[in-house]
């Protein structure tokens, strides 16, 4: 058995599309990560010159584990972006779309939705990033009680689009055949009685 993407993927279940946030919203939140240790880049250079009575005596030590507490969360929010970068996923598969959406270190929402609770799908993309580099929002409509599954800032959100709106008419055309053959069968058998 192939190993399992999702924990409640079923034994031969297709998946077509696996699909993160678009690497320019990474590239953004990386940007800013840069600027705060560009921070302490240059608190370590010019603060020196500018204030030395923060770097002697006990003020001075003060100083030093403030810079490397500041140092920690700096590693620690480096991982955490690609943690929720690499973790957050959503899936496309033959009968379902399945969101998992890292919230913490230690928590995560899966939520899933057949392809034949569908009512609609829409992309969207706003802005000039989003035009330039094609990312944007999916939204899909559905019956059930959750009246919205939206996928954000993904890449081509267009033919994510497309795919859903493909499958469910995929989808709709199987269980409609095999109702239509069903009944025929049913009309068949009690006709030769």
């Amino acid at each position: 058995m192939a190993q399992k993407l999702f924990p409640s993927q079923q034994e031969g279940e297709q998946i077509y599309l696996v699909v993160r946030e678009h690497w320019f919203h990474l590239l953004l939140k990386i940007l800013v990560w840069v600027l705060f240790a560009a921070a302490l880049v240059l608190f370590e250079q010019f603060g020196q010159a500018a204030l030395p009575s923060l770097f002697l005596s006990a003020v001075g030590l003060v100083t030093l584990l403030f810079t490397q507490v500041y140092i920690l969360f700096l590693v620690l929010s480096l991982f955490l972006i690609f943690v929720f970068y690499y973790l957050s996923i959503g899936i496309i598969t033959d009968i379902r779309v399945v969101d998992i959406h890292q919230v913490g270190l230690f928590d995560h929402i899966i939520s899933e939705l057949h392809i034949d609770k569908i009512e609609d799908a829409t992309s969207e993309t706003t802005g000039l990033f989003g035009t330039m580099f094609n990312y944007g929002k999916v939204t899909v409509q559905t019956a059930g009680s959750q009246e919205r599954f939206i996928f954000e800032n993904v890449p081509n959100p267009a033919g994510i689009e497309k795919m859903i709106l493909d499958l469910y008419e995929k989808n709709s055309n199987f269980a409609r055949d095999t109702t239509l053959n069903t009944d025929i069968a049913k009309n068949t058998a009690g006709d030769n009685s």
